[in-house]
């Protein structure tokens, strides 16, 4: 029997396999990696991955349709239907099923679907209003899953599910009653939870010491940015907010702005933008979609950008320059809150028993230039970084400041499947 986590982004699906082991006190065994990626991306063909493990099966490496023109609902049946022929599994040997879902308002725990019960679905797909580019996506994944394996069960588990112990002080927004009725209190939410309790317990296993104890400050740098605070393995604070728009720069997200300003840029920007299968004003996708790093630089490639800022021969003069200021706010905008949340564990907690500052995501484990830049800032903390270390790109979990440093800095590669494959154990016993 298997479990299959799954990962929904706007533009890209990934996933793993795991064999569940017959006894309990056995880890669970990955069996293959999977993913589609280039969705939504217009002239680029989706890209269709599997990858077994010891030869467990055939590696699928394909090419669709366009990603500009591709059905998201149709890439996940593909992609078990690929996934089936190369392993030869059958529809009943897949038991369990994940679904990353990046907003679950106020639930403190998943939702259990399987086919014929699934008002989990109707509810996850009422919150897109407030994730409109991830929470239907993640439904309609959930959908053909339970088309595709209906005798599977589902676990639904919320990237909001690891910011439930933000205190009141920090998530309330100062906002008056409002003329609506929403399906759920308008405050700070955060995101990147799976991702931010995936790193705390590889802290704590790499750091030998209870999750209880790690305080940290962890940058997850990737297409979507967050920042978070973490002190004693729980979230105190996070930049994103009640939707995955609030702080950071992301590659097409503006991140905090005036809240007036969309209004100056677009004048109809409540009006629909037309997206098909879901209701997205004009000032979301734009603000979503549109902006970020694709707006300041023309890429969301931050290897691109990098490239273009060292070596200005490498491309226009124009390009330099607008990678150089692209860079240099990315940078500033993660200074802001990284200094924030370093002062705010400095109030309760000694220097010598905060653990470090933690990059993670795409961008964090591939930007040695970007980590050396943030870390240099906070040298009168005592931050040293060593160029050998932050240089090397091996290792789960790899220090990158020399030994003595007083303020530590840390690269962690996240595993958000692996953690729902947790959550999924515990929650169903096996």
């Amino acid at each position: 029997m298997y479990l299959l986590a799954v990962n929904c982004g706007s533009s890209s699906i990934k996933g793993k396999l795991y064999a569940i082991p017959p006894a309990k006190s056995d880890p669970l065994e990955t069996v293959a990696d999977l993913g589609v990626s280039n969705i939504s991306s217009k002239g680029e063909k989706v890209k269709i991955k599997v990858t077994w493990n010891e030869g467990k099966g055939k590696d699928v490496n394909e090419e669709g349709e366009d990603g500009g023109s591709v059905e998201y609902a149709s890439l996940v049946p593909l992609l078990l239907d690929k996934l089936s022929k190369s392993g030869s599994l059958g529809k009943d040997d897949i038991k369990y099923v994940t679904h990353r879902v990046v907003h679950g308002g106020t639930h403190k725990q998943g939702i259990r679907i399987s086919k014929g019960h699934e008002e989990g679905l109707a509810e996850m797909d009422k919150l897109s209003e407030f994730a409109p580019l991830h929470n239907h996506h993640a439904v309609l994944a959930a959908k053909s899953c339970l088309d595709a394996l209906p005798h599977h069960t589902s676990l639904l588990l919320f990237d909001t599910l690891f910011h439930q112990t933000i205190p009141p002080e920090t998530y309330t927004y100062a906002l008056p009653p409002g003329e609506s009725h929403p399906s759920m209190p308008l405050r700070k939410y955060g995101f990147h939870g799976l991702s931010y309790a995936s790193i705390v317990a590889s802290m704590s296993k790499h750091l030998k010491k209870p999750e209880s104890e790690i305080n940290i400050v962890v940058a997850h740098l990737g297409s979507g940015a967050s920042a978070a605070c973490i002190r004693g393995g729980r979230s105190i604070d996070t930049s994103m907010g009640l939707t995955p728009l609030e702080g950071l720069i992301g590659g097409t997200r503006s991140g905090t702005v005036d809240p007036t300003v969309i209004f100056h840029h677009t004048p109809d920007c409540a009006e629909d933008a037309g997206l098909e299968g879901m209701k997205v004003t004009k000032a979301e996708l734009v603000l979503n979609k549109q902006s970020g790093l694709q707006a300041l630089a023309g890429t969301t490639n931050f290897g691109t950008i990098i490239s273009r800022v060292t070596d200005p021969s490498s491309c226009s003069s124009d390009e330099h320059e607008s990678a150089t200021l692209a860079y240099n706010v990315y940078l500033d905008r993660l200074l802001n809150y990284v200094s924030q949340y370093l002062f705010k564990l400095l109030s309760t907690v000694p220097l010598d028993r905060i653990d470090g500052v933690v990059f993670s995501g795409g961008i964090g484990e591939k930007g040695a230039q970007l980590r050396q830049d943030a870390l240099d800032k906070f040298k009168w903390l005592g931050a040293e970084v060593d160029d050998q270390r932050n240089g090397h790109s091996q290792g789960q979990v790899r220090e990158i400041t020399r030994d003595g440093s007083k303020l530590r800095g840390w690269v962690v590669e996240t595993d958000e499947e692996g953690w729902s494959a947790k959550l999924a154990r515990e929650d169903f016993g096996f």
